[in-house]
């Protein structure tokens, strides 16, 4: 019992360290982020794609010795958090974390911690839920949920090679599986 409760008191203070941290780092990122007029940053039509060698890199910002891409906002939890350039676990402690891709490849998996503060909602998104991204210039991409699933800790390859343009994933309460939200995206980039 007493094993029991020391864990939620940890657990409960690993969560409020990360809900600082990502506000924090929020502040941060909305005094470098030049947010265009909306009509201008929301992409809404398809131009011909470069080629692989001179497709875009996502820039970053430094913040506190650390790389972001930008931000997501997921409204209908409640949730505006920054996103790490890469993840490691230390890093994810601190703020949701870029696994793999880009918004500009129509990949980009992003993963976090299942704190209440960080994605630990995640498995109550419904398919719908809008979710915008903020790079670090202003630009804005907006997506849908399509589904969200649990899956086992040996479906990982699938959620980080998925046909879709962008994955959110954490860890269930526990570890012993995953919960992974699929987005399309809402129109076309400009």
């Amino acid at each position: 019992m007493i094993s029991a409760l020391l864990l939620l008191c940890f657990n409960e203070k690993e969560n409020a360290e990360a809900g600082k941290s990502a506000e924090k780092t929020l502040l941060s990122l909305h005094e470098l982020i030049e947010t265009k007029p909306i009509e201008e940053a929301i992409h809404t039509e398809m131009p011909a794609l470069p080629s692989e060698s001179a497709m875009p890199e996502m820039q970053t910002v430094m913040i506190d010795g650390e790389a972001y891409i930008g931000m997501i906002s997921i409204p209908s939890l409640e949730l505006t958090l920054p996103v790490m350039a890469d993840w490691d676990y230390a890093k994810l402690k601190k703020s949701p974390c870029r696994q793999t891709g880009s918004v500009f490849t129509d990949d980009l998996v992003i993963a976090a911690h299942n704190y209440k503060r960080h994605f630990g909602r995640l498995k109550d998104l419904e398919a719908g839920a809008e979710l915008s991204f903020t790079d670090v210039n202003g630009e804005v991409f907006r997506y849908k949920a399509v589904k969200v699933e649990t899956v086992s800790p040996e479906s990982v390859e699938d959620v980080l090679l998925s046909a879709y343009p962008l994955v959110l994933y954490t860890c269930t309460y526990g570890g012993k599986t995953r919960v992974a939200a699929f987005f399309e995206k809402m129109g076309e980039i400009t």
